[in-house]
């Protein structure tokens, strides 16, 4: 891993991945999965065409579909991790309307099919910018909306966690995770005026967080820094407060 994709930390993160296939084999509904399918229910209609950048092996997916009536989903999940694309075009084999594509979030041109629906549920947080989605958005006119779990805040807060308890050469320039929070002002500012956006509260249930593990925590305590926690009615990981919302953007123009 080189200074300039000392982000990714995704591809060497395999127990993370084991997790996710573990979600999709299990039927395991997160609770952001229930809760961005509920909007998706409440805020859309009509056969969907979705994309969802960082999609996994496409865990949301059937929950998307046990709670979304409107119409058909034609999903294409997006994916930086090659296994879990494997996973995913595996599971879903023999579905025409369900597709993986190895590719990243910071390119997304690479990977768009014209879908209209653009998703992505707790990986925007974790790049380093989200701009080049933004902006490809803004400028892609077949896109009509896109729903979002990320991190917002009043201001904009780049920040990058050391992912090693003992290891410290080069910290904040590989085998780094970032956990960026951004303001509805700057996300206005990348898409323009042709959209607009609402910010809609997360739904954690704390009892249910409370019992919140990933099987490498059994060898690997330190890897407990990575797994979200509750701190009273707020969600950490870490040191690291996450004010996770729901952003919700519709063009108009």
């Amino acid at each position: 891993m080189t200074p300039k994709d000392g982000w990714n930390y995704f591809d060497a993160d395999r127990a993370y991945a084991d997790v996710l296939a573990s979600r999709l084999f299990e039927s395991v509904e997160m609770d952001s999965a229930r809760a961005m399918a509920q909007i998706v229910q409440d805020r859309m209609h009509g056969d969907l065409s979705i994309v969802d950048f960082g999609s996994g092996p496409g865990h949301y997916l059937p929950v998307l579909r046990k709670i979304y009536t409107g119409g058909s989903i034609r999903y294409h999940g997006v994916d930086i991790i090659e296994a879990s694309v494997a996973t995913g075009n595996g599971y879903f084999a023999n579905e025409p309307a369900v597709t993986f594509t190895h590719g990243s979030v910071l390119e997304p041109a690479d990977s768009y099919a014209g879908e209209e629906t653009v998703i992505s549920a707790n990986t925007l947080p974790h790049v380093p910018s989200i701009e080049p989605l933004m902006r490809f958005i803004a400028e892609t006119g077949e896109v009509r909306r896109f729903l979002f779990r990320m991190l917002i805040g009043r201001e904009c807060v780049q920040i990058r966690k050391h992912l090693s308890e003992h290891l410290f050469d080069d910290m904040f320039d590989r085998g780094y995770q970032h956990n960026n929070i951004y303001s509805p002002a700057y996300l206005r500012h990348l898409l323009g005026e042709a959209w607009t956006i609402e910010i809609l509260e997360d739904e954690v249930d704390f009892k249910r967080l409370a019992t919140h593990l990933i099987p490498a925590q059994q060898t690997d305590a330190f890897y407990g820094n990575r797994v979200s926690r509750a701190e009273g009615d707020k969600v950490f990981k870490g040191e690291i407060y996450m004010p996770w919302k729901f952003v919700l953007g519709s063009r108009t123009a």
